[in-house]
């Protein structure tokens, strides 16, 4: 298994994704602040990883203190609010932070400050694990709805199926998410290839999912976002599968800046467009997508490639980090309760809150 993240000993260790896949440089740190940029630079990226990375994050900050116990609260107020300020879009990182916050409120006035800092450390550690056992009952629902949408064509042969972006171990601690489906789905015989497009502007599906496909043996190639459409009209998709960065109460879906074209693409071709992703990813405080956020990052990131200027340092550059696919144009929200289908609004409510 790659090893994305891990938390011993008060140090954090991570793999920086942004070198990936021409070195591959694990970064050790006891200071939050660092943990901080490694999330804001995508050195970190991917929405359940970035939760887990908020959770170990957080307890870097509170191994970092040194006050008394009154003045922990501010303390702690302030240092979740600037985790939480490091990526506004996915909400897998504020759901860690609630998560810790939800063991101080029960822990502050009982403990002592060394058993409330050891309570929050198991609890991050908590948060890590259950994302690896939620990619794996995920894979479980995601192969099975495949199996029913798609069964005519696997009486007579194998699955082509496009995915976007990362959202394997390097997103998700575990198997994946999307990724994962993938996984199990061609361990059980039903993959022929996948095609991952190359997610500009960082490159995170032509990076790192190929890297990730290439260390399985998973046959793969790898196209340019807009290629998608042909593919499919010349038969060479059957599925698509994608990650999520935060999902509405009607299944509308934000991630990776792309995933909405390839939705309308599988719409007019006829191809069911999945979205697997932890509850956790689920916001249903938000009835519809255009209440989320949307991440602007950037201009250099697409006048330049990996440092060579590619644009004039003046152009004018629009840069959305996401987009919205409605829920409409999904076919199933993949959870590790159960994959959704049909009325979203129920649905993704009963997962939820049941």
């Amino acid at each position: 298994m790659i090893d994305a993240i891990s938390f011993s000993g008060g140090t954090f260790r991570y793999l920086d994704q942004r070198f990936l896949p021409l070195k591959e440089i694990h970064v050790e740190t006891r200071d939050y602040q660092e943990a901080i940029e490694a999330i804001k630079t995508l050195a970190v990226r991917g929405a359940p990883l970035i939760g887990a990375s908020a959770g170990y994050t957080v307890v870097l900050g509170i191994n970092a203190y040194q006050g008394d116990k009154a003045g922990f609260p501010a303390y702690f107020s302030n240092l979740c609010a600037e985790v939480n300020a490091s990526r506004p879009t996915a909400v897998n990182l504020f759901f860690a932070t609630r998560k810790m916050q939800a063991v101080y409120d029960a822990n502050y006035e009982a403990d002592s400050l060394e058993t409330l800092i050891g309570k929050m450390t198991a609890e991050a550690h908590k948060i890590y694990n259950d994302e690896v056992e939620n990619c794996d009952r995920i894979a479980r629902h995601g192969v099975e709805l495949i199996k029913q949408d798609l069964a005519e064509v696997l009486k007579t042969r194998k699955l082509n199926v496009l995915t976007h972006c990362n959202t394997g171990t390097l997103a998700c601690c575990g198997i994946g998410t999307a990724l994962g489906v993938i996984r199990l789905a061609y361990q059980e015989g039903l993959i022929e290839r996948v095609i991952t497009s190359e997610s500009r502007p960082l490159l995170q599906g032509l990076r790192l999912t190929a890297w990730e496909l290439e260390h399985d043996g998973i046959p793969f190639a790898s196209i340019s976002d807009s290629s998608s459409a042909i593919l499919m009209q010349r038969g060479m998709i059957d599925f698509a599968v994608t990650g999520a960065d935060r999902i509405t109460a009607n299944g509308d879906t934000a991630n990776k800046i792309g995933t909405y074209a390839h939705a309308i693409s599988a719409r007019y071709h006829g191809i069911p467009f999945y979205i697997a992703a932890p509850v956790s990813t689920i916001d249903i405080t938000m009835s519809e997508g255009s209440q989320i956020p949307i991440e602007e990052r950037n201009a250099d990131e697409l006048r330049q490639i990996f440092g060579n200027q590619v644009a004039t340092p003046t152009t004018p550059v629009v840069n959305f980090a996401f987009d919205v696919t409605p829920g409409t144009l999904i076919r199933g929200i993949i959870t590790e309760k159960e994959a959704v289908t049909g009325n979203y609004n129920e649905g993704l409510e009963r997962v939820v809150n049941g």
